[in-house]
C-alpha cells in the first residue's frame, strides 16, 4: 500500500523587509533601553575637527519599518543616556578642554621669599655705607692715611704741617721752611686708636684761635666713623701744647 507522502506546512509568516543602508551598516548600540537595534546617535563615529552644531548625529534618523515593507521615520523615543551640549566646544572647528585652575603657592614659600629680601637689605645696609667710606678715604688720604697743610701759626713764618695715621697712632708733623738747630721738626702724639680698622682713620688739622689770646691754636679732628672726635693744641709762640 503505498503511503500518501506528507509534507509538513508551515504557516504563513510575512517576510521582514531589508533595512535601509542608514541602519543596516551599525551594530547594535549599548544604549538598548528605551531603544531598538541600531546605531544610538551617541555612537556615531566621528572627527573631533569636523564635530560642530551642523555635522553632528542628529536624533531624527531612526526608522520603522511597517508589514507591507515601507520604511518610514518616527521621532526618538526617550532614553536614559546622557547627552551633552557640545556647542561651546564646536567654535572654529577646534575641540577645548575645561581649563583647570592651578593651585596656588603655599603660604611658607611667600614667607621665605620675604626673609630673603630682609637678609639681602641689611646685609646691603650694613657693608655698603662701609665699603663706600673706604673707598672714598683711599681716594681722598690714600694709605697711610695723610693730610698735608700749609699755616703761619706765627712761629717761623708759613710753615708744613701733615697729619699722619701710623698704623692707629695719630701724629702731626710740624716741619719749617727754613730748618735750622734752633728750629727743627716738631712731632706731636695726638691719640693711639685701639679699634678695629683703627689703622684706616683719616685725621684732618685746623687753626682757629680757640683761646682768643690772637694766636691761631691747632684743631686736630679725628674722622672715626660717624661720631667724630677733635683734640686742641694750644700755641704758646714757639709750639703747641695740650694746656697753657
Amino acid at each position: 500500500m503505498k503511503l500518501r507522502e506528507q509534507i509538513a506546512q508551515q504557516p504563513p509568516y510575512i517576510r521582514r523587509a531589508s533595512l535601509p543602508p542608514e541602519e543596516r551598516e551599525y551594530t547594535i548600540s549599548r544604549h538598548i533601553v528605551g531603544t531598538r537595534g541600531g546605531m544610538h546617535p551617541e555612537d556615531a563615529p566621528y572627527i573631533s575637527k569636523t564635530r560642530s552644531r551642523n555635522h553632528a548625529p542628529t536624533t531624527q534618523n531612526y526608522f520603522e519599518i511597517d508589514e507591507e515593507g515601507e520604511a518610514y521615520t518616527r521621532p526618538p523615543t526617550r532614553t536614559s543616556a546622557r547627552r551633552y551640549d557640545l556647542a561651546p566646544y564646536a567654535r572654529r572647528g577646534e575641540r577645548r578642554t575645561e581649563e583647570l585652575r592651578s593651585p596656588g603657592k603655599h603660604p611658607l614659600f611667600y614667607i621665605g621669599i620675604c626673609l630673603v629680601i630682609m637678609v639681602a637689605f641689611l646685609t646691603a645696609y650694613t657693608l655698603i655705607p662701609q665699603a663706600y667710606q673706604r673707598w672714598q678715604d683711599e681716594r681722598v688720604y690714600g694709605y697711610p692715611r695723610t693730610f698735608q697743610t700749609d699755616a703761619n701759626v706765627s712761629h717761623t713764618g708759613t710753615e708744613h704741617f701733615m697729619a699722619l695715621n701710623n698704623h692707629g697712632t695719630i701724629e702731626v708733623l710740624e716741619i719749617p721752611n727754613y730748618p735750622s738747630p734752633a728750629n727743627q721738626t716738631r712731632l706731636y702724639i695726638i691719640v693711639r686708636l685701639s679699634s678695629q680698622g683703627a689703622d684706616l682713620v683719616p685725621a684732618t688739622l685746623s687753626f682757629p684761635d680757640i683761646n682768643g689770646d690772637g694766636k691761631p691754636d691747632m684743631q686736630v679732628t679725628v674722622l672715626d666713623g660717624s661720631n667724630p672726635s677733635v683734640w686742641v693744641l694750644f700755641n704758646n709762640g714757639t709750639s703747641f701744647v695740650p694746656k697753657l
